[in-house]
C-alpha cells in the first residue's frame, strides 16, 4: 500500500512538473521576431536576392566587353597526298603535307565603338542599384503584412479570452436562475433563456477559437517561425506627426520607389545613348602568332591589324531601336507621374485612417465602460427581481459587442499607424532596421 502511495506521488508529481516547465517554455513571441523570421525565409526576399545576384552578373558581363580577348586555335588536316614543288630533277619542296596542322594565339581589343560598352556598363550599375532598393521594399511590404497578421491573429486571441469571459458568466447567470427557479423566483422561460444564451456563448466561443487557430496558423505559415504558442502584445506603435501635406512631401523625399524611378529613367536615357551608337564607326585592333607544320610560305609568323568599321546603312535597325529606347524613355516618364500620385494617395488614405481608428479606438473604450456599467445596474436591479431576464440578456450582449469591438478597434489602430509609416518612407516597426536584418546574412557568409 506505502509503495502504491509512493508510485502515485511520484507520477503526480511528474505530470506537475511538466505541466511547469511547458508552461514556462511558452515565451510569447513578439512582432519583431516574427518579422526577421520572414525577412530571413520569404521566398519573395530569396527572389529579390536572386535578382541582385543576377544584376552583379551583367556588371561582369558588361565589364568583360571593355577587356581584351584571348584566343588559342588549332587545326589538323589530313590530305590524299601531299603537294610538292619540282626544282630540279632531283629536288622538290613540300608545299603542303599529307597531314598538316597549325595553330594560332590571337587577341583582340575593341578601341572605339560610339562608348556602348561603357554606358551598357552604368546601366547594369543602375540595375544593380534598383535590384537592392526593390529588395528593401519588398521587405517593408513584407513587414506590413506580418504585422497585419500579427494583429489579426491577437485580436482573435483575445477574442477567445472574451468568449471565454462571456461563457462562464452566463454560466453563472443560469445557476442564478436555476436556483430562483427552484425557489420560485423565476419562471422556466428565465432558465430557458438562459440555456439558450449559453448554448449561443459556448458556439461564439467555438467560432472564435477557429478563428483564433486559423490566424495563428497563417502566421505561422507567412513567417515560417514554428509552432506559435502566444503572443506578446504589442506596444504602442509612435505614428508620424506633421500635417496631411507635410506627410505626403516627406513620403515623396524618402519612398524607395522615387529613387527607383530616378535610377530607371537614367537607365533609359542611357539605352538611348547606346543605341545611337549604332551610327558610329568601330575600331578593332587584332595581334596573331601563326605556326604550321608545312614550310610554306613560313612555319610561323606574326601580325597586327588595325580594323575600322563605318556604318553607311543598316536598314534601318538602328533607327528603329533609337524610337523604340525613345519610347521606353517616355513611358517611364508616365510612370513616374503614376508613382507621385499613387504616394500621395497612399500617404493620403493611411493618414486619415490612423485618424479615424485613433478615434473608433477611443469611442470603443467609452462604449466597453459604459457597457459594463449597464451590466452591473441591471445586473443588480435582477437580482432584487427589478429586472427581467431579458434586460440582463440584453446588456451582456451589449457588453459582448463592446468588448469585442474594442479589440478590433484597438488592432486597427496599431496597424493604420504601423500602415502610416511605411506609407512615408520610413521603417513600419520602430525597433527593426530591415536592411541591417538582410546584410547579416551576407555579412556572416562573407
Amino acid at each position: 500500500m506505502t509503495g502504491k502511495t509512493s508510485r502515485c506521488i511520484t507520477i503526480t508529481l511528474g505530470i506537475i512538473l511538466a505541466g511547469s516547465s511547458v508552461g514556462m517554455c511558452a515565451t510569447p513571441i513578439t512582432l519583431r521576431d516574427l518579422a526577421e523570421s520572414a525577412l530571413l525565409t520569404h521566398e519573395e526576399i530569396a527572389r529579390t536576392e536572386s535578382d541582385i545576384r543576377r544584376a552583379e552578373a551583367r556588371i561582369r558581363l558588361a565589364r568583360s566587353v571593355l577587356m581584351p580577348t584571348l584566343e588559342l586555335n588549332g587545326t589538323t588536316t589530313w590530305y590524299g597526298d601531299e603537294a610538292t614543288l619540282a626544282l630540279s630533277p632531283t629536288e622538290s619542296f613540300v608545299i603542303r603535307p599529307s597531314n598538316d596542322w597549325g595553330w594560332s594565339a590571337d587577341i583582340q581589343q575593341t578601341l572605339f565603338s560610339g562608348l556602348r560598352p561603357w554606358r551598357a556598363r552604368n546601366v547594369a550599375l543602375l540595375q544593380r542599384d534598383q535590384a537592392l532598393l526593390e529588395r528593401t521594399t519588398t521587405a517593408n511590404n513584407l513587414v506590413l503584412d506580418v504585422a497585419a497578421a500579427f494583429l489579426r491573429a491577437t485580436a482573435d486571441t483575445q477574442g477567445v479570452e472574451v468568449a471565454t469571459s462571456n461563457l462562464e458568466q452566463i454560466e453563472s447567470q443560469l445557476n442564478v436562475a436555476n436556483r430562483r427557479f427552484e425557489v420560485g423566483e423565476t419562471a422556466a422561460a428565465d432558465v430557458a433563456r438562459w440555456r439558450a444564451e449559453r448554448a449561443a456563448a459556448y458556439q461564439r466561443l467555438v467560432v472564435s477559437e477557429g478563428d483564433a487557430a486559423k490566424s495563428l496558423r497563417y502566421l505561422e505559415r507567412l513567417t515560417d517561425a514554428g509552432p506559435i504558442e502566444k503572443l506578446a502584445p504589442l506596444r504602442d506603435v509612435p505614428a508620424p506627426e506633421g500635417t496631411d501635406e507635410e506627410l505626403v512631401e516627406q513620403a515623396l523625399n524618402a519612398r524607395l520607389e522615387v529613387t527607383i524611378l530616378e535610377n530607371q529613367l537614367q537607365a533609359a536615357g542611357l539605352m538611348i545613348k547606346i543605341e545611337k551608337g549604332g551610327w558610329l564607326p568601330e575600331v578593332t585592333a587584332r595581334a596573331q602568332y601563326y605556326s604550321q607544320k608545312a614550310e610554306f610560305p613560313s612555319q610561323d609568323w606574326t601580325s597586327v591589324a588595325l580594323t575600322a568599321t563605318v556604318p553607311i546603312w543598316d536598314g534601318g535597325r538602328t533607327s528603329a531601336r533609337v524610337a523604340e529606347a525613345r519610347e521606353d524613355l517616355r513611358q517611364v516618364e508616365f510612370l513616374g507621374r503614376e508613382i507621385f500620385r499613387g504616394i500621395a494617395n497612399q500617404v493620403d488614405a493611411a493618414a486619415i485612417g490612423h485618424r479615424a481608428a485613433v478615434a473608433a479606438d477611443e469611442a470603443a473604450e467609452e462604449r466597453v465602460e459604459a457597457a459594463r456599467e449597464a451590466y452591473r445596474q441591471v445586473e443588480r436591479a435582477y437580482r432584487v427581481g427589478e429586472n427581467s431576464a431579458t434586460d440582463l440578456l440584453t446588456t451582456t450582449t451589449e457588453q459582448i459587442d463592446a468588448e469585442t469591438a474594442a479589440i478590433i478597434a484597438g488592432a486597427q489602430r496599431e496597424y493604420q499607424a504601423i500602415a502610416l509609416r511605411h506609407a512615408i518612407g520610413i521603417s513600419p516597426l520602430p525597433d527593426l532596421d530591415p536592411i541591417a536584418i538582410l546584410a547579416a546574412p551576407t555579412a556572416s557568409e562573407e
